[in-house]
């Protein structure tokens, strides 16, 4: 087995906002792609100079670090939505992504830890490392996961597809169910439940 090389850091700071994907911040993605680890993925429009500038350096860093076009941590949207139908949101954004085997602290725009987590659709900035990588097959750089802070909460929910109505407003009492019913009415309904 070959001795692992220790990690150089090339380089360590924020990101410009971008848009949260793939976000795995609250708890590691345990699928079989994820590998146990906190990840978040970041879309930085294209056409943006600070935006442009900043994914010209990492892609300049992974060069540097002898790296493969394929394994380099910042992706160009358009090619992904051209090899992938299914990635058709990345077009127009440089992607990038960072993982970590630490739970990433997570921050508010004023610097105050977030009550409930940031999720893929957010805008927000990631606090990264590059880190060169040798594995002898492999070279180049990764980005390890620091800290991210949330700007706005702009993830999609499944009632986003709602309009505001003008005739009910909804009341609060509780839903009848089996186990709230009083003991007095008739319970003996059928249980035709089979085509739930």
């Amino acid at each position: 087995m070959a001795d692992k090389k220790p990690v150089k850091v090339v380089f360590k700071g924020r990101t410009p906002a971008g848009i949260a994907a793939w976000a795995w911040v609250d708890k590691p993605d345990n699928s079989e792609y994820g590998k146990g680890k906190y990840k978040c993925a970041l879309k930085l429009e294209k056409g943006v100079e600070a935006n442009d500038t900043f994914a010209r350096k990492l892609i300049d860093l992974h060069k540097a670090a002898k790296g493969k076009k394929d394994t380099c941590p910042v992706k160009d949207g358009d090619a992904l939505a051209e090899d992938n139908e299914k990635r058709e949101n990345m077009r127009g954004f440089w992607v990038l992504t960072a993982k970590s085997k630490n739970k990433p602290e997570q921050v508010d725009a004023k610097k105050q830890p977030l009550k409930a987590t940031a999720k893929s659709g957010d805008l927000v900035k990631l606090s990264i490392a590059a880190a060169e990588f040798d594995t002898g097959a492999n070279k180049g750089v990764t980005l390890y996961l620091n800290a991210l802070q949330l700007l706005e909460r702009r993830a999609a929910s499944a009632t986003d597809d709602f309009d505001d109505e003008d005739d009910y407003e909804g009341d609060s009492a509780r839903a009848e169910t089996p186990d709230t019913r009083d003991e007095d009415q008739d319970t003996s309904q059928s249980d035709d439940d089979e085509d739930f």
